[in-house]
């Protein structure tokens, strides 16, 4: 007998087509830049927060809440920077097994 995700898997590879299934060396690939970009990210995300707690502790509670918009701003910005990077590196991958 067949558990769920095994027939679940089998429903989606009749979804897929042949020409776009990945080879195992390309899902290593795809899996490698993932944890890269994700490691990229917790970095650049230490260092903003980091640089967020400076501004609390040198500044007054006003100053700080009037700039927090901006922070939130800015952590999104380099965020959908690294992760759009991330998209072309993956598309790209997945393009070579067309």
């Amino acid at each position: 007998m067949k558990s769920a995700l095994q027939l679940a898997l089998e429903k989606t590879d009749d979804l897929v087509d042949e020409g776009t299934k990945l080879s195992r060396d390309q899902v290593e690939e795809i899996d490698q830049v993932r944890k890269e970009f994700e490691a990229k990210w917790a970095e650049q995300e230490i260092v903003l927060k980091g640089r967020i707690a400076k501004m609390r502790a040198d500044t007054d509670p006003q100053t700080f809440a009037e700039h927090q918009r901006q922070f939130a701003d800015e952590m999104n910005h380099v965020r959908e920077k690294i992760y759009a990077e991330r998209d072309v590196r993956l598309q790209k991958i997945r393009q070579q097994a067309s």
